[in-house]
């Protein structure tokens, strides 16, 4: 088709193309997200990615690489991030949770893609993290031991410059937040020492 010129290439091939693969990548996602685990359905999106850029480099002009990404990432990805992020005992906070480096790392690599994408990682991460120190900086029974208390902090700060370093490829954003979160948690023990 390239050979007849660019017009019929767009007209009868291109846009017929993204057209229906925006309609087959749509209904695709809403089922794979329904059946399917966050870590599950990530996984798939990385593979469709993968398969529709090696056809694109295979069987078409390569103008229509840009086109049919973008089609894959918003139906794929961007549409869905919100629910993936927020599914019970496999979203973002999960992951967090029980350190799935490699979970976290795909979803990282994909949301980076979108718009929105890593903010919506950093508002999770934001909202998790202050929550998790404020649990132990509140739980009185672990403020009764100091040492063992300013362990327990140290030792929950390491967990998440670990998941940072390991699966988030040290992003300064996601630095600056860890580093704001951190000094949330100080803060209610300064109050305590007033």
């Amino acid at each position: 088709l390239w050979e007849l010129g660019t017009p019929v290439y767009l007209e009868d091939f291109e846009i017929p193309f993204l057209q229906a693969s925006q309609e087959f990548y749509q209904a695709e996602a809403l089922f794979y997200i329904s059946f399917n685990s966050c870590p599950d359905y990530l996984r798939k999106a990385e593979e469709r990615l993968k398969e529709e850029m090696n056809r694109v480099n295979h069987y078409m002009d390569l103008r229509t690489e840009p086109e049919i990404r973008k089609v894959l990432e918003t139906e794929l990805i961007e549409r869905n991030m919100k629910t993936l992020v927020e599914m019970e005992n496999s979203g973002l906070v999960s992951m967090l949770r029980d350190e799935k480096t490699e979970d976290l790392a795909r979803m990282y690599s994909l949301f980076r893609q979108v718009p929105g994408g890593l903010d919506l990682i950093r508002q999770t991460l934001y909202d998790f993290l202050l929550q998790s120190g404020l649990e132990l900086v509140n739980d009185e029974e672990r403020t009764k031991d100091p040492s063992n208390f300013v362990q327990s902090l140290m030792d929950l700060r390491a967990k998440y410059d670990r998941l940072l370093h390991d699966a988030l490829r040290n992003d300064r954003d996601l630095l600056k937040t860890i580093n704001r979160v951190h000094l949330l948690w100080k803060r209610p023990l300064e109050l305590a020492d007033d």
